[in-house]
């Protein structure tokens, strides 16, 4: 029960801060943007865009939401409260997901998709690698120009190997998919071909950064 409350109020959180809101924009934009794109370009560029935004936005948003909070000394009282790491991570990462569910889906729709299932799984997977890339990140800074520094090796990791990926390189190639996002990204687009070794993958890298992610928010409390 207190983790439910706990996502409910990181999602009225971001809700007062526009998070909704921006998310809307973006919607729009990408949809402008694919409605004149045609064939298998549409598709690619589809694909990667719900990969580098709905998926990797958790990156950025969890900074600004851990910022905000060390700002607001919210996380002072976060610390001395009954609260326990998990629950705090359980409450970012699954906000974030849920706007990111429903945006990757809908620009999906202008995609291409061989299993919707596959596709939600997919996003889910994204969202969550990269939120809990940014909470570990967010726990050790307290600027957001020390943030943006912190998360360009896991946006250089994360992005160019994919993107390159998805246009074609070594897109048969069961290596690939130890990346987790050569992964996920394979799960949005419904293809179930390799399937076993994407969800080991996705799996595996979600389990070993949310022990990272644990660590560092056990220390982040401890230093309130």
């Amino acid at each position: 029960m207190r983790t439910i409350n706990v996502i409910k109020g990181d999602i009225q959180f971001q809700w007062k801060y526009g998070f909704y809101l921006l998310y809307f924009i973006m919607v729009v934009l990408y949809l402008l943007f694919l409605s004149l794109l045609n064939g298998t370009v549409k598709e690619t560029v589809a694909a990667i865009c719900v990969y580098s935004d709905p998926a990797a936005m958790g990156m950025f948003f969890m900074g600004a939401m851990v910022l905000l909070e060390k700002s607001q000394k919210v996380l002072s009282s976060l610390a001395v409260s009954p609260m326990k790491p998990g629950e705090y991570i359980a409450g970012k990462v699954v906000s974030i997901a849920l706007i990111s569910e429903l945006v990757g889906v809908v620009i999906m729709l202008q995609g291409k998709t061989q299993n919707y299932f596959l596709t939600i799984i997919g996003i889910l997977a994204g969202s969550l690698l990269f939120s809990l890339c940014g909470i570990i990140v967010g726990t050790k800074i307290n600027t957001i120009n020390q943030y943006i520094v912190g998360t360009l090796p896991f946006e250089m990791i994360g992005f160019v190997p994919v993107i390159a990926y998805r246009i074609g390189f070594l897109w048969n190639s069961k290596w690939m998919l130890i990346h987790p996002g050569c992964a996920a990204i394979r799960l949005m687009e419904g293809d179930g071909s390799m399937l076993l070794f994407c969800i080991c993958s996705v799996v595996v890298w979600i389990m070993l950064l949310y022990v990272i992610a644990i660590r560092c928010v056990r220390k982040m409390f401890a230093e309130r």
